[in-house]
């Protein structure tokens, strides 16, 4: 999971360009997503449902403002129920 998120953080800190967000943002989810270790599987699946679900899912077509703009909303999101121990 820290890697996934170390991956949004950096495409909102401008390291990643949007292309490069895109194109890897679901052959990550992918590939990290299915560890199911018992102390990660509430993470992961609040990750999934913020970042993937009402994130990336939802950003076909915006502008390259209004992708990042939501994908920040959902990363706050993720981080606030984590924060909050709603995990």
């Amino acid at each position: 999971m820290d890697f996934l998120i170390e991956f949004v953080q950096e495409y909102l800190d401008g390291k990643l360009d949007r292309m490069s967000f895109d194109l890897d943002f679901g052959h990550y989810l992918m590939k990290y997503y299915p560890m199911k270790e018992s102390n990660i599987v509430a993470i992961a699946d609040c990750f999934n449902y913020y970042l993937a679900e009402e994130g990336f899912d939802k950003t076909d077509g915006l502008p390259d403002m209004e992708h990042k703009k939501l994908i920040r909303k959902q990363f706050y999101e993720f981080k606030s129920a984590m924060h909050d121990g709603l995990l």
